[in-house]
């Protein structure tokens, strides 16, 4: 996670790549957000995830973290609104009691992007 003053200044790909493969991380790698503080619980995030090896719209385990730290940093509390680079709004509640986080939860817009069915001979 990354703390930033001017979020849409920032090379997503190329800096979240040469953080995802830090030797740091290895094997697995990791995602990569990049968070500005737009005001008090009010976050705004850009994320390059791992596997897809790119920016994504929206990434959930993204926004909680950046909540948290933010909240473990004295930049926010809960609930914390968290806005991604595809413009939907989450809201991350949380618990912080006694040096750990408890109940934390996550609420946001969800749509079924695409069904689809693959037939058993496919698998073989």
């Amino acid at each position: 996670m990354v703390f930033v003053q001017d979020l849409e200044g920032v090379d997503v790909t190329g800096m979240g790549r040469k953080i995802r493969y830090h030797r740091s991380f290895r094997p697995a790698g990791t995602n990569v957000d990049f968070v500005k503080v737009e005001g008090e619980d009010h976050l705004r995030i850009r994320t390059y995830e791992r596997g897809v090896e790119d920016e994504t719209l929206a990434c959930g385990t993204g926004a909680v973290a950046a909540a948290l730290v933010a909240h473990l940093r004295g930049l926010g509390s809960s609930p914390t609104t968290v806005v991604p680079r595809g413009d939907e709004p989450m809201q991350v509640y949380y618990r912080y009691e006694e040096g750990k986080f408890v109940e934390v939860a996550l609420e946001g817009d969800v749509r079924l992007i695409y069904k689809g069915r693959i037939e058993e001979e496919a698998l073989w």
